[in-house]
């Protein structure tokens, strides 16, 4: 039988293949908000799975974050906390700076209705990198004059909401395994399971200075960390995602449905993970950080010059544009 453990001693594995197709498609699920156009709605809508395609690999992404960061910590241990909190640091604040300025400065001033001059003396425009390189919950969405006149909303972008609940959860994994909790088995599951059972309970409540809309993410975070803390029993492959897929399947729409749905996500991003044997993409380099911070501002562009484009167009249109973003930054 193999397992995440078994996988991880491979060396060889398509996490970066499947995080550049989940960034692909939260563009996808964000075709129908940026354009306001008629189109055929979100697949995984008509399919009926209870929910849209954005918070399907939203929640990839945190799964995967979970279970690598707990990894990365585990393998520096806590003497050299300030290396893992550097390494997170890097991973995320230069590509966002980067898309945060030219975002102001340079994409803003070319679509911007207002006078250059006025644009670059407006407080506002400032305040968008600074107030969003907080990484709170309070986050700058406009620029002045720009987009308002596409056709749905004018914010830059929309993708940026879910950055603080990942930092949080880095900073989490930093004081979990300062405490030595992460590195016992027993007590990180205990800890895990009983911050589970508070978000199912009062869902309502912030728990752990997570704010509520980013309960079910900090939920696919902790099963990433349960997953890597019990690599060795934690079992993969295609049998058992169709196994949880099917299960999934028979409770949906019960109470049930949303935990097993997680699950079964969990169970494919790993088979997908662990057991495609193709490789190749992993030539190309780790694009789909870059790609998730600049699909929707190149989509907003797409909808400036191109209205009337159906939200897939859009998004097709707008998923190289960002691939090439992604590059340069």
């Amino acid at each position: 039988m193999k397992t995440l453990a078994s996988g991880l001693e491979s060396k060889r594995d398509n996490f970066l293949l499947l995080r550049f197709l989940a960034a692909a498609l939260v563009i996808y699920g964000h075709g129908g908000a940026v354009t306001g156009g008629q189109g055929p709605p979100d697949l995984f809508v008509v399919l009926g799975w209870g929910t849209y395609s954005g918070t399907i690999a939203v929640h990839i992404f945190f799964l995967v974050s979970g279970f690598m960061i707990a990894g990365s910590y585990l393998r520096l241990r806590r003497q050299h906390l300030v290396n893992f909190l550097w390494a997170r640091i890097l991973r995320i604040f230069p590509a966002y700076l980067y898309c945060l300025v030219l975002c102001a400065y340079l994409l803003g001033a070319i679509y911007t209705t207002t006078r250059l001059p006025d644009y670059f003396r407006d407080h506002a425009v400032l305040y968008y990198v600074i107030q969003n390189l907080k990484l709170q919950t309070s986050m700058a969405w406009t620029l002045p004059g720009v987009f308002e006149g596409n056709p749905k909303m004018p914010v830059i972008n929309g993708a940026l909401w879910t950055l603080p609940g990942e930092f949080r959860m880095y900073l989490w994994v930093a004081l979990t395994g300062l405490l030595g909790v992460l590195s016992r088995r027993w007590l990180c599951t205990l800890l895990i399971a009983t911050l589970a059972g508070f978000g199912i309970v009062y869902p309502e409540k912030d728990i752990l200075t997570i704010p509520t809309f980013y309960v079910g993410l900090a939920g696919m975070f902790g099963l990433g960390v349960f997953c890597y803390v019990h690599r060795q029993h934690v079992p993969v492959g295609w049998p058992y995602a169709a196994l949880a897929a099917l299960l999934a399947y028979l409770l949906h729409g019960t109470p049930l449905s949303p935990y097993v749905f997680s699950l079964a996500l969990a169970q494919f991003a790993f088979a997908f993970a662990y057991c495609t044997p193709w490789y190749g993409f992993n030539r190309l380099g780790d694009y789909s950080y870059g790609v998730y911070l600049w699909g929707f501002p190149m989509q907003q562009v797409v909808a400036h010059h191109f209205p009337a484009l159906s939200p897939n167009w859009n998004a097709g249109c707008a998923l190289p544009l960002a691939w090439a973003m992604a590059f340069i930054s």
